[in-house]
């Protein structure tokens, strides 16, 4: 068997890595698109510095989020999986965008200011940062999978089961 810790851990950096940078960047793009809307056209070198400025500072905070929500969610919905094999890529990419969303609303209820990101004031700006949330799930589904037992990929169990057959019928 193949199960590593290590590999696990990797695919989960990694996959964090994706989900913050992705939110960081769309939070700030989301922003300036609403300054927009009330000013003069942003440029695009003023995107870019805007962008870099954020992956900075608020990035780091940002990552610190998504990783402890992934935790929680990526735990679960592996516990989900082995109930629902074949289904393992849903429940992660369910609960990494369900487990952002509750975070997200945990995180306004104390925060003092009425919105802690301001990207999530509206249902599209929140839809587009859940949506970094959950490429950050297929991500880390995609590097992990070959880590599975193979009931737990679509197709690989019936393959296998078809592979045995032919190999039992060779012998006879």
């Amino acid at each position: 068997m193949s199960n590593k810790p290590m590999s696990i851990l990797l695919a989960f950096v990694i996959a964090v890595l994706v989900a913050a940078v992705l939110g960081t960047i769309f939070q700030t793009q989301l922003n300036l698109a609403a300054m927009g809307n009330f000013g003069p056209p942003i440029s695009f070198s003023m995107r870019l510095s805007n962008t870099w400025h954020d992956l900075r500072y608020f990035g780091p905070l940002y990552l610190a989020i998504i990783a402890c929500t992934f935790l929680v969610s990526f735990s679960i919905a592996e516990l989900v999986a082995r109930l629902f094999p074949g289904q393992r890529i849903v429940w992660l990419t369910l609960a990494a965008v369900v487990g952002l969303w509750l975070c997200f609303q945990v995180i306004d209820a104390l925060a003092p200011m009425p919105t802690f990101i301001a990207a999530t004031r509206g249902i599209g700006g929140t839809l587009i940062m859940l949506l970094a949330a959950a490429i950050g799930a297929v991500t880390y589904t995609l590097l992990s999978s070959p880590l599975n037992a193979p009931e737990d990929q679509p197709g690989d169990a019936e393959n296998k089961d078809t592979e045995n057959n032919h190999t039992e019928d060779n012998k006879a």
